[in-house]
């Protein structure tokens, strides 16, 4: 069942069949064949823009995922796409990063349904007798979502066959072998030309623009061009410019970062929107709205689930007083506490992860007035600690380091499914950083004072970012295979990329396209040096034997809680093509490399 509320309409969608038979003229409609399966003149010949609009309905849902489903149990698809990287650790190991995961019979991500739905809409809209405005502007969508999807079963399988009209079960193309990359991300990038230019200005945050769609577009060619690029495969110079060139055009278009809220609270108030429609920064969002039924449990998830953020992640925001990584300016250190060590970063930081200071408005949900005391304090490592009434914990961390990025207060202790706050699925920082990636790659002016230190002047870091930065061993350690003279630079851009991006799902892609996997998901996954001013010895001792520290005193959430080891390898970039697929079409071999 599909669940997504559309504003303007105020329409809510509830399987592929409602698509059809809501807006259209007269019941002897109602018999309509479903979703991608239609094949009748009749209903494109009556359909109107209502009912075109319906038809694009059915895959919002499908590939601009925010926090999910609405009623959904789970802290939603964008956190939890993060847990699949070394950002943002869960209470379980990612088994992909580990490189533990292992060949897949089936797999719903090799699903070809919405490829299917795009085709027939695209084969047959021109049919309806509606405006030739309405056709384009629909028609636009479905080239969207045609291209998202696409660009989704790439990055996950590599080559796959490429369809650009619907089947029928005794079409001998049904059993065509997968077509090549090259071809494949061709026709993808012809078919987000095709939507840039069939589609209007936004309009409303919530639908499918031309703005949305030159974002989409400069994000598939970052991927492919730094893809190849690392690869050595020829194209990448033809990639990076095309992500160089719609970033850039997307930057005239008025976008503004959102800072409404100053540089204290700005970066943090941008996640926790009830509605992004007058918000200067968002292209495109997914909506919620719990007096319809349509809430998530983003909010209540937060607080309490054992995930946080990675003491490697945690390193990489620079010192304010400097400008320079921590590692290097000497103001930071892990022996300093918890309190000391967050503060006097880059703002971010203490706008992403909770800081367990009583009396801070920083502290978010770590603290709490009961029976009139303030009770609370640093999180609960994986919920180990017994509450009392002289010790009470209000969080859960596995790092300890508990994040609040997504989570408003309001909405918290409220119920579930209440959650409110639109996920912000497209935004304009985004365009910002591939500008400057896609830049620095090429050789090309990243503009940087329009770029990186926006991001930076948002939350009051006063350092920028020059084009030849100081050298951090760290990041020359995690990104050894930079190319070119400015590659300091390059590997400063995905510094800020990963900290402004934090638990927006982009991590394993970036990392997947730069081909560090593995160096960056073979690295032992550490949270922070417990602080015995946060924790008494008795807490240190619990946490050390029952979950484990290194050498040097650092969590290690799984060194005792996952049974397997790191073994991230080339094989892990792509998934393997199911196996049920290729019993049913011999023809998509060979395997991905690695997945015998």
């Amino acid at each position: 069942e599909i669940g997504v509320r559309l504003v303007g309409s105020e329409m809510c969608i509830r399987d592929s069949i409602c698509i059809l038979c809501l807006s259209l003229s007269g019941c002897d409609y109602l018999d309509t064949e479903p979703g991608d399966a239609i094949s009748s003149d009749r209903f494109w010949e009556t359909s109107n823009a209502a009912a075109l609009e319906q038809y694009c309905n059915l895959y919002y849902p499908k590939l601009i995922k925010g926090h999910g489903d609405p009623l959904s149990w789970n802290i939603g698809n964008m956190i939890m796409q993060e847990y699949q990287s070394d950002n943002l650790l869960a209470a379980g190991a990612s088994s992909i990063t580990f490189g533990q995961n292992t060949v897949m019979t089936s797999s719903a991500d090799w699903d070809w349904s919405t490829v299917r739905g795009c085709n027939a809409f695209l084969e047959n809209y021109e049919k309806s007798p509606v405006s030739d405005i309405d056709k384009k502007k629909f028609a636009g969508e479905i080239l969207f979502f045609k291209a998202f999807d696409y660009f989704n079963k790439v990055c996950l399988f590599g080559e796959v066959p490429w369809y650009d009209s619907t089947l029928n079960k005794d079409n001998p193309e049904l059993y065509k072998g997968r077509d090549s990359r090259d071809l494949v991300m061709t026709n993808i990038l012809a078919t987000i030309n095709k939507a840039i230019e069939f589609l209007p200005r936004k309009t409303k945050v919530y639908r499918v623009s031309r703005d949305a769609a030159l974002l989409l577009k400069a994000r598939i060619c970052l991927y492919e061009g730094t893809w190849r690029r690392y690869r050595n495969v020829e194209g990448d110079v033809k990639f990076l410019e095309e992500a160089y060139k719609a970033s850039g055009e997307l930057m005239g278009y008025g976008y503004e970062l959102y800072k409404a809220s100053g540089t204290d609270d700005s970066y943090f108030d941008l996640f926790i929107q009830d509605n992004y429609n007058d918000n200067s920064e968002v292209i495109l969002s997914r909506e919620y709205d719990p007096a319809l039924n349509m809430g998530h449990n983003v909010p209540n998830s937060i607080p309490n689930s054992e995930q946080g953020m990675s003491r490697d992640c945690f390193e990489e925001y620079l010192c304010a007083n400097t400008g320079k990584p921590i590692s290097l300016c000497g103001c930071h250190n892990p022996n300093m506490g918890y309190n000391a060590e967050m503060k006097n970063r880059d703002g971010r930081l203490l706008q992403t992860v909770c800081l367990p200071e009583s009396g801070s408005k920083y502290a978010r949900f770590l603290y709490r007035t009961a029976g009139g005391m303030l009770k609370g304090g640093a999180p609960n490592i994986f919920s180990i600690l017994p509450n009392s009434d002289t010790r009470t914990f209000y969080a859960a961390s596995c790092t300890g380091y508990s994040v609040c990025k997504f989570y408003k207060a309001s909405e918290h202790y409220v119920g579930n499914h209440k959650g409110g706050i639109d996920a912000p699925v497209m935004r304009y920082a985004e365009a910002l950083l591939i500008r400057a990636e896609a830049g620095a790659e090429l050789g090309k002016d990243p503009e940087l004072d329009k770029t990186i230190n926006q991001l930076r002047a948002r939350v009051g870091f006063t350092f920028k970012l020059e084009a030849d930065p100081i050298a951090d061993p760290d990041l020359i350690a995690k990104y050894p295979n930079v190319k070119g003279d400015n590659a300091n630079l390059i590997r400063e851009i995905r510094r800020e990329r990963r900290i402004e991006l934090f638990a927006e799902g982009y991590r394993w892609d970036d990392v997947c396209r730069w081909n560090v996997g593995e160096v960056v998901f073979n690295r032992v996954r550490r949270g922070a040096k417990m602080d015995p001013n946060l924790y008494s010895a008795d807490e240190i001792k619990t946490i050390k034997d029952q979950v484990g520290f290194d050498a040097d005193g650092f969590i290690t959430p799984y060194a005792k809680r996952v049974t397997y080891s790191m073994n991230f390898t080339a094989k892990n970039y792509l998934y393997n093509i199911p196996l049920d697929e290729i019993s049913l079409n011999p023809n998509l071999l060979p395997q991905n490399p690695g997945w015998k």
